[in-house]
């Protein structure tokens, strides 16, 4: 099959999202945790499993749902056509349409996290694929696999970006998949984490996304493109990591962003201020539809890390902190947005 026209496939809406993990001591009933969905208009989710209790409470909303292959399926999928077309069976075609899934991830930041499933990932996506063109739902689902965004090196200035080359035995056939198959490139970005590794080289106000005085911008020397804020930058720098590797027509989508509200002694900058004002600029940025200085325009649709504060993490106070509400549904804080819906698309 050709796809001749997969260039002009990049989205023309930007959407926020929000992810939504379940490692809470009182996770709610997934009624209540669609009933807080639709109470916000939050219209993307995405899953890290594909929980059936939560498909089937997504049924008839009409909330755009991503749901996901968890890592230690992986090696069973990508080892077995079977095994990934039963998967699609049980967790994709069994609840569309009356769920309104959109996309499937197949395994998160595998390269950094599950490394001895990295050689089979690629085939668990095809695998997952074939299973979708079978049932004909190829056009209305999209298959990719969320990265770290670590796996971009010498990420500043974007323009000098690359892949680590280590994983382009597997990284260069899945851009192919991604093409081929009118899919996006799916980033984990966290500006909290840049700025807590930087030593005090990235500045707080910059990894914010704050209004910066033109002299505090970062310039990239090549392309004199002015950077205002860490997650701009590490978006261009993976339309040119993917360049530098002859790709140059998959949209990005970053599946994870966000910024903890409380951390341990030694994370002074997870506070709730913090967390508000990133989130709130990261909303507002998507959803004015301004792209990044080296692609103005083209859409970055993003899912907000996290729906939850997850209480049951393990590591840092931080990792418990991410959530905009609590098991209760109650805000975490009242995001700073004006005139801006969550729930826009």
């Amino acid at each position: 099959m050709q796809y001749y026209n997969v260039h002009f496939v990049f989205p023309a809406e930007a959407f926020i999202g929000v992810n939504i993990g379940t490692d809470l001591s009182d996770m709610p009933h997934p009624t209540q945790a669609v009933a807080l969905l639709k109470a916000q208009q939050i219209r993307h989710v995405r899953l890290y499993d594909a929980d059936r209790g939560m498909l089937v409470a997504l049924a008839d909303t009409g909330i755009q749902v991503m749901i996901s292959v968890p890592n230690e399926q992986l090696l069973g999928i990508g080892q077995s056509n079977s095994t990934a077309a039963n998967w699609v069976s049980h967790n994709v075609v069994a609840h569309y349409p009356a769920t309104n899934i959109t996309g499937i991830c197949v395994g998160s930041e595998v390269f950094t996290t599950t490394p001895n499933a990295a050689p089979v990932l690629v085939n668990a996506m095809k695998y997952i694929q074939s299973a979708l063109v079978a049932s004909n739902l190829d056009r209305q689902i999209k298959v990719s696999t969320p990265l770290s965004s670590s796996v971009i090196l010498d990420s500043f200035p974007p323009s000098q970006a690359f892949f680590n080359r280590s994983w382009n035995p597997v990284l260069i056939p899945m851009l192919n998949f991604l093409q081929s198959t009118g899919s996006h490139l799916m980033l984990n970005i966290y500006p909290y984490y840049d700025y807590m590794q930087s030593n005090g080289v990235i500045p707080l106000d910059y990894a914010l996304m704050k209004p910066l005085a033109p002299t505090k911008e970062a310039v990239d020397a090549n392309t004199l493109v002015h950077y205002s804020n860490v997650f701009d930058a590490m978006v261009d720098a993976s339309y040119f990591a993917m360049a530098f590797l002859n790709f140059t027509n998959i949209p990005v989508m970053v599946s994870e962003s966000g910024w903890p509200s409380k951390g341990d002694t030694n994370e002074p900058d997870a506070t709730l201020d913090n967390a508000n004002t990133y989130n709130s600029n990261l909303i507002r940025h998507v959803l004015n539809k301004t792209g990044t200085p080296n692609h103005p325009g083209i859409a970055v649709s993003t899912y907000i890390y996290e729906l939850y504060n997850e209480d049951l993490k393990p590591g840092p106070v931080s990792e418990k902190n991410w959530g905009l509400f609590n098991a209760n549904g109650e805000p975490i804080y009242i995001l700073h947005l004006t005139g801006v819906r969550l729930g826009a698309s």
